[in-house]
């Protein structure tokens, strides 16, 4: 915000300033740029979505671009607040191994998607999500969902829509083959093997003679809300600025809701 009137001086002024200064001083002019993406992204209508980040900020700069509410959550508070005020929670990649406390608070999670939440959880290796009794970490998907350690390396590995009327494909925004066009690095990571029935699978994958891969978008009902669990790598398409991110974000931060907004 600007305190008084913005004063701009001319450039020429500028250069004859240097050249005449006692110093000669030399002005060195550089151009930079900005690239600007836009993206036709709808949210639902009166979000808040809370998150607990992973590694980097592309998901709450990605939030704060589609304009929604946000906060993020420390593991304590995952713990002792009242989680229901939001309309939905995202763990970020790989936190359940950068904040391992968090596995002990895991339940909390649990409950609030079975109250009516929305909890959407991104990439995590099979070592780090898979359950393992030496390390105390019991089954964290509501659901059995084990992990693998295929990927789709190909960035442009074309997409099968496996449901293409599932609303999570459809509501705010519908989803289409041009919202995976210029991915960088890689369509996925880690994708799950083996998944209950429960779990939705809509998306279908793979890399150049590998076999198909279903795994990269998983979704379920619980209790009365919902479950996510997504191995594709969304926070680099984020980081990127790639349209279809955001629009696929806003998908699933919206996921059980039916009014939406630009």
């Amino acid at each position: 915000m600007l305190n008084g009137p913005l004063t701009v001086k001319p450039l020429t002024d500028l250069v004859l300033r240097a050249q005449t200064s006692s110093n000669a001083a030399r002005l060195v002019l550089s151009e930079s740029s900005v690239r600007v993406v836009t993206a036709d992204a709808s949210v639902a209508n009166n979000l808040n979505v809370g998150y607990v980040r992973g590694f980097d900020f592309s998901l709450p700069n990605a939030l704060n671009a589609l304009g929604v509410e946000s906060k993020e959550l420390s593991v304590d508070e995952v713990k002792t607040s009242a989680l229901q005020k939001f309309s939905t929670i995202i763990v970020d990649n790989r936190v359940y191994e950068s904040q391992p406390e968090l596995i002990a608070a895991n339940q909390k999670l649990l409950d609030y998607a079975n109250a009516g939440g929305t909890l959407i959880v991104f990439y995590h290796k099979s070592n780090e999500w898979n359950p393992d009794e030496r390390r105390k970490r019991p089954q964290l998907a509501p659901y059995k969902l084990i992990l693998g350690d295929e990927r789709i390396t190909d960035e442009n590995a074309p997409i099968t829509f496996i449901e293409p009327e599932h609303s999570l494909l459809n509501f705010p925004n519908k989803m289409g083959q041009e919202d995976f066009v210029g991915w960088i690095q890689e369509r996925g990571l880690y994708y799950p093997k083996e998944w209950d029935p429960q779990f939705h699978a809509l998306l279908q994958s793979n890399d150049p003679g590998e076999a198909p891969l279903k795994g990269g978008l998983l979704v379920a009902d619980y209790g009365r809300g919902h479950y996510i669990y997504t191995s594709m790598v969304w926070y680099r398409e984020l980081r990127a600025g790639v349209p279809g991110a955001y629009r696929m974000l806003a998908n699933m931060i919206s996921y059980g809701r039916t009014e939406g907004r630009k």
